[in-house]
């Protein structure tokens, strides 16, 4: 496990969210660790924690091997992120001039962002697939609700808290 998720770290570009289609991969699909629910429940509950974005990769090692598994987890995914985002930084910190740091910085925008979206359809496409009454109406309104709330927070700047409320008030009016 340590070895796996050490890999996955040294491409985090964008933090623990990013990594999301790659867990997937891994620990669905490939390993089967998890299955498609217990993945969706994991990340969900990740998400809803206070903390840092990437607590979803210790929950993966708990889920996996216990508390040992989830220890283990967070330092191989933390110390090759650190050392490549600490290496990274004193280079671009001593060649900030460079028009090729300043490429880079911009590169790395639309890298994040579509790492993120597609963090996002693979857990939208997952908890769509895991909800127990398939394609029903309202594994559909869920989805509604899903697309609703995004756009609402791309449009309106408030605090997450208030779109996270929003999303599980009107999931609970659906009856999700």
């Amino acid at each position: 496990m340590a070895l796996r998720i050490a890999g996955l770290a040294c491409i985090a570009v964008g933090g623990g969210n990013a990594l999301i289609p790659a867990l997937h991969e891994q620990t669905v699909s490939s390993l089967h660790w998890l299955s498609e629910a217990r993945f969706t429940e994991t990340v969900a509950l990740a998400q809803a924690a206070p903390g840092p974005n990437m607590l979803v990769i210790p929950l993966i090692g708990a889920q996996t091997a216990g508390l040992p598994g989830a220890a283990v987890a967070l330092v191989a995914f933390l110390i090759p992120s650190a050392t490549i985002a600490v290496a990274g930084s004193r280079l671009l910190i001593r060649y900030a001039a460079s028009p090729a740091v300043a490429a880079f910085r911009w590169s790395l925008r639309p890298v994040t962002a579509g790492l993120m979206l597609s963090a996002a359809l693979v857990l939208f496409r997952t908890a769509l697939a895991t909800w127990p009454h398939g394609a029903s109406p309202v594994a559909l309104m869920l989805a509604a609700i899903v697309v609703l709330v995004t756009g609402a927070a791309l449009r309106y700047k408030a605090n997450p808290l208030v779109w996270l409320a929003a999303a599980a008030l009107a999931g609970a009016v659906a009856g999700g």
